[in-house]
């Protein structure tokens, strides 16, 4: 075997690597011969589900896994434990639901047997004599993968060792290469358009490859002698760009599906999806950079691949693996899908079940067509219900767009997930109390989490700090699991803190935000059974079924000009509008406004940014039953599971930051 590509953990088990199953058929391309490994579903044979489900709950710059691997990564670095545990279990208390001390013990022995879980997998990786090993790293993959990498080359100091990812973009990749010597070669950027070549060379010259031969955004051993090449732009380091979308294929999962699922421990759990990638970057981000977006690096430039080609990918995905979740990893849907790919879907007698990121200034139309086509789960980038925080954001769009879709989502069944994200520089308090509100007027909208603003390298709020008056450091996780000076650290690291900003510091003193928390705590349970408002046709009268907790009735009786009112602002509009909209069915201005004040009074209206929109649902499409994230499913449940997919539930846990798209 040429290559071998090795997913470590912590990465999903109920979907293959898109990273690696994209570089495989490339080295294809280029005569090589590549095998995928999943040692992330290895790992959890080695250390049980019930205890892989409580991983799923810590956040991922609260770096858990990373600190687990340490100990094997950095064998001779001796961090103090208890103050990494003590950051943990301030945030998780119960994190394995049998108290502090036990959790304590058990973490310090899962990260003491990690240095044999590592042997084993190494051990098992070079069964396959390749001739060079590489790993993907995103999030919580890299000390893991630096941990392998170290025990490929104990044991055979002939293997070449590659890495890749996220993780390694531009001066974290560098500083990556440059600490850690038994890493041949690091990845910069998209590997995809340099990797065929870039193994090429290496299988040529080992370790040693010539720097003539090197693409600019790899770091090679010759740049630990020679120095690391500059550019000037970004940080200073390259990163890899495939232009055009179109050379890149259809990513290979077999070994996922044909060989790793079926002989895997827990397999009766898991319900796999089929990630799939039609574009990259976002087109939104190219005009206006989201403040606190650090996605794409260096990289923000929108490209695409064809209608045709996306349909047939997905199409021979299907039939290939026999999944019929189909999961984008794209930031942003390509909009000229909704006239070539969607309608396919759309028509099709196989139906899929799809995800999309999109933007929320959809029209009505785009959410039914999702619908139609079987993108039965979107995530929208909502991240706020007022409009000056997502100014603030420079999201381009308005809180009541936001609403509107939230509101268009459940009316055809499409699951959206959104958050409201507090802790902004600059925010009011006052701004949240003002969504407090008027919050519970939505409550029979599909709910989101709150989150704590998190600082992302690659982000306006990273990249030009002293703009926003922020002193950024890496978060304190970070210094217990590499040993690296302070300024190495800062380097390597991805997510960033402002003490002063620290929203669980400041919340007794921001009354709004806490009710704001408050009321988003208490949605989720009673969602959406228990909370409607609906239009009731019984044939004899129409009335509109309000169970929400604020509703001052169950029943409002709405005759034909309240019927008028409420489909006028179903896309909302303003005053002057529904004047407009109005006056061609003869009413009269002074009969108009009663009706309004009284649908407004009775929350079936909102009046927000300026703006009148209706609230109720008309006869709303059920969501389908049974059905599953398209990204796949991990269906074992323990009271650790449990606590870990509830864990919003918790005033204090709903501060888990989960950054937007």
């Amino acid at each position: 075997m040429d290559v071998c590509l090795v997913n470590m953990p912590l990465a999903s088990l109920s979907r293959p690597s898109i990273a690696l199953g994209v570089l495989k058929p490339m080295l294809a391309r280029a005569g090589i011969a590549a095998r995928v490994l999943y040692a992330n579903l290895w790992w959890v044979e080695y250390v049980g589900a019930r205890h892989y489900a409580t991983f799923l709950a810590p956040r991922t710059e609260e770096c858990l896994i990373d600190w687990l691997f340490a100990g094997a990564a950095f064998p001779d670095f001796a961090p103090d434990h208890d103050a990494f545990l003590d950051m943990l279990f301030i945030n998780h208390p119960d994190l394995f639901g049998e108290g502090e001390p036990a959790g304590r013990a058990l973490l310090l022995e899962l990260r003491a047997q990690m240095p044999d879980f590592v042997d084993w997998t190494a051990r098992r990786v070079l069964e396959h004599e390749p001739r060079i090993v590489g790993c993907t790293s995103t999030f919580q993959q890299h000390v893991a993968s630096l941990a392998l990498l170290r025990r490929i080359r104990e044991l055979d100091p002939s293997v070449a060792t590659l890495l890749g990812g996220a993780n390694c973009e531009t001066v974290m990749g560098r500083t990556t290469h440059a600490s850690f010597p038994w890493v041949d070669y690091v990845v910069s950027g998209e590997a995809d358009g340099l990797i065929g070549d870039l193994c090429a060379a290496i299988l040529r010259h080992g370790s040693d490859v010539p720097r003539d031969l090197l693409p600019p955004a790899v770091f090679a051993p010759a740049h630990r002698r020679d120095g690391y090449p500059r550019v000037d732009s970004g940080d200073g380091y390259a990163r890899g760009t495939t232009a055009d979308l179109s050379t890149v294929p259809a990513p290979d999962y077999d070994e996922y599906f044909f060989d790793e699922v079926h002989r895997f421990l827990y397999r009766d759990f898991v319900r796999p999806g089929l990630p799939y990638e039609a574009s990259r970057g976002c087109w939104w981000g190219a005009k206006s950079h989201c403040t606190f977006c650090g996605l794409n690096g260096g990289g923000m430039a929108f490209r695409s691949k064809p209608a045709e080609q996306v349909i047939a990918e997905i199409d021979g995905l299907v039939d290939r693996y026999g999944s019929r979740r189909i999961s984008t990893v794209d930031n942003i849907i390509d909009v000229k899908y909704f006239d070539s790919v969607l309608p396919h879907f759309a028509a099709a007698e196989r139906k899929l079940n799809i995800f999309f990121e999109t933007k929320a200034n959809l029209k009505k139309s785009q959410v039914e067509r999702f619908k139609r086509s079987g993108v039965n789960w979107i995530q929208p980038g909502i991240e706020s219900m007022h409009s000056e925080c997502l100014r603030l954001m420079r999201k381009g769009v308005a809180a009541w767009q936001n609403v509107r879709l939230l509101k268009w989502c459940r009316q055809y069944g499409v699951f959206a997930f959104w958050n409201v994200i507090a802790g902004f520089p600059g925010e009011r308090d006052e701004w949240y109390a003002e969504m407090a509100s008027w919050l519970p007027l939505i409550e029979h909208f599909q709910p989101g989490t709150f989150s704590q603003l998190r600082f992302d390298r690659y982000s306006p709020y990273f990249t030009r700090a002293a703009d926003y008056g922020l002193a950024l450091r890496p978060c304190r996780q970070y210094a217990h699991v590499y040993p690296l000076s302070p300024q190495d650290l800062a380097d390597q690291a991805y997510f960033f803190t402002e003490p002063e900003l620290a929203l669980v510091k400041h919340l007794p003193e921001r009354p709004g935000t806490r009710a704001v928390l408050d009321l988003m705590t208490r949605w989720k349970p009673h969602w959406p059974q228990l909370r409607k408002l609906e239009l009731v046709h019984d044939g004899e009268a129409t009335f509109v079924l309000d169970t929400r907790s604020c509703a001052k009735r169950e029943r409002h009786p709405v005759d034909a000009t309240d019927l008028l009112l409420l489909d006028a602002c179903d896309a909302a509009i303003g005053d002057a509008e529904l004047s407009d909209a109005v006056q061609a069915h003869g009413l009269a201005a002074d009969d108009v406004a009663a009706h309004l004040a009284a649908l407004l009074d009775a929350g079936l209206i909102l009046r927000l940014d300026g703006r009148l929109l209706s609230l109720v649902l008309d006869r709303p499409e059920a969501y389908a039953p049974g059905i599953e994230f398209p990204g796949g499913s991990w269906l074992y449940r323990n009271r650790s599971a449990e606590h870990a997919a509830d864990r919003d539930a918790n005033a204090d846990d709903a501060l888990d930051p989960v950054q937007g798209a």
